[in-house]
């Protein structure tokens, strides 16, 4: 299945079914993919043991990374768990479609950059900005003040510094 920034397919071998999923570009609409599309993308493919995605995106659309997130926390569980696998950039919003998997990948020259996120009303960004600084706090060890302070800074942190940090399990 291919739609926009979204590619998945499922691969049958050895009596294990793999759903893969590309997300590549930004999140949300009119942009390249979303989480309705996403959701039904994953029910569509139907049974898998694991889920493995890759991962490239400048982010876009909070409200739709967050149905990703959430979907992800709340969906029934595949055998094996999931994976994302980020191949190049991950920032802003796109950064809480990596935390809803069991474990994050990164490519050596992969990279997380974080940004205070956006919305035409400066309350709702601000809150969820300070939620995801809260999960990456969560996922890092980090103080949430610590990752706002990235966020004031875009801070651009390299596939080592996320290793370094938690952000990610392992460098592939």
């Amino acid at each position: 299945m291919n739609s926009g920034g979204l590619e998945a397919k499922l691969i049958s071998q050895n009596n294990l079914n793999l759903a893969v999923v590309e997300l590549n570009g930004n999140v949300g609409w009119p942009s390249d993919f979303r989480a309705k599309t996403f959701i039904d993308t994953l029910k569509g493919l139907g049974s898998y043991d694991l889920l493995y995605s890759v991962l490239d995106s400048a982010g876009g659309s909070p409200v739709d990374s967050w149905g990703i997130y959430h979907f992800l926390k709340t969906a029934p569980k595949a055998r094996y768990g999931s994976v994302v696998l980020i191949a190049g950039q991950c920032s802003a919003d796109a950064i809480l479609i990596a935390l809803g998997f069991n474990q994050i990948l990164m490519r050596p020259g992969a990279y997380l950059k974080f940004e205070s996120i956006m919305f035409s009303r400066p309350v709702a960004g601000r809150l969820v900005t300070r939620l995801l600084a809260r999960l990456v706090a969560e996922r890092s060890g980090s103080q949430p003040e610590d990752v706002l302070g990235w966020m004031d800074k875009n801070k651009k942190l390299s596939a080592t510094d996320c290793l370094e940090r938690s952000l990610c399990d392992a460098l592939v």
